[in-house]
């Protein structure tokens, strides 16, 4: 896995959790302009736990700013 491929995977994502179009989400997208509704960052929660088996608490989901920030997160957990 490269950090590539988890953004794109994170866009797919993103679109699917907040029902955006995916070309409007990219490695700079702040996530707060996505939506902040709890449901919204649950699934988007679930599915990188799903994909990636690292821990993303929805309650620390806030504190990572972008798409990249998340990605990061990401690529260190699955160290």
């Amino acid at each position: 896995m490269n950090r590539e491929e988890v953004i794109a995977d994170l866009i797919k994502f993103a679109a699917m959790a907040y029902k955006k179009d995916a070309s409007e989400i990219n490695e700079e997208t702040n996530l707060s302009d996505l939506g902040v509704q709890s449901m919204q960052r649950v699934a988007m929660s679930a599915s990188i736990e799903d994909e990636y088996d690292v821990s993303i608490p929805v309650a620390k989901f806030g504190q990572y700013k972008t798409v990249g920030d998340l990605a990061d997160v990401i690529m260190e957990e699955a160290e």
